[in-house]
């Protein structure tokens, strides 16, 4: 088994890994695919893609040019509930997205308007598979986007104008964090927009219909504890509270 393999099975298996020594983009896009790959093998089935890294102000110390991506999968995706158990994660995060869901693949940026056919808040939670959160980018591509689970509020009728002008609040326990529209290049529309674009230049699987988005943090990620609670609201998408427990 080669190394790229090898680190993907690590990684599928749920080990504790210590980041790869100066893994490029491309070799973690690599190790993504791979893992992708066993966990299709097994079983499981993708419903959509994340959007990772959107804010630009971050680019350069993160150096980067551009946004990430990894998949969204079934067994990890549910509807929001009135509580979140944290078993089975070392130290999750949580961040506050906008997913859209796609009614058909579109053929280009001018077609996504027409594309999507529903909205909907969205909480995206991240864990490290690594011994702590100080992670390159490509440590972070190499593990899916360190995509742990995803949880959809209620869906809407998708509204263009108001995707642009988003306003989101997260909670958890004391600990807060606020954005907008803003740190997902402007609309989640957009975010969407430069998905198709770095799938494309990657030659990776279109957008198909059906998929669910998750566009990118509208706020950024708060450290979820058991035993504290989660609010978090997103103007003209809804609000939620969740308990956080380790049941």
């Amino acid at each position: 088994m080669n190394p790229i393999d090898t680190y993907a099975a690590a990684l599928q298996a749920g080990e504790l890994l210590e980041p790869w020594p100066e893994l490029s983009l491309p070799q973690a896009y690599e190790i993504a695919a791979r893992r992708h790959q066993l966990r299709l093998v097994r079983g499981e089935r993708a419903v959509g893609r994340k959007i990772g890294h959107t804010n630009r102000a971050n680019w350069a110390s993160q150096g980067i040019a551009g946004p990430s991506w990894g998949w969204l999968y079934a067994a990890s995706t549910a509807p929001l509930g009135g509580c979140l158990s944290l078993a089975g994660w070392r130290e999750p995060k949580v961040e506050l997205e906008c997913v859209l869901r796609l009614r058909h693949s579109p053929r280009s940026a001018a077609d996504l308007p027409d594309c999507v056919d529903a909205m909907a808040l969205g909480l995206e939670i991240v864990d490290r598979p690594y011994p702590s959160w100080q992670i390159s980018v490509a440590d972070s591509v190499a593990a899916g986007g360190v995509h742990a689970g995803l949880r959809v509020g209620p869906w809407r009728a998708p509204d263009p104008a108001l995707l642009r002008e988003l306003q989101a609040e997260l909670q958890v326990g004391t600990h807060q964090s606020r954005g907008s529209s803003a740190l997902v290049f402007g609309s989640p529309l957009t975010a969407l927009a430069e998905l198709m674009a770095l799938l494309a230049k990657q030659g990776a699987p279109a957008l198909q219909a059906g998929e669910l988005i998750t566009t990118g943090a509208l706020a950024p990620a708060l450290p979820l504890q058991a035993g504290e609670t989660l609010r978090a609201r997103i103007d003209g998408l809804g609000e939620c509270e969740l308990a956080l427990s380790r049941d």
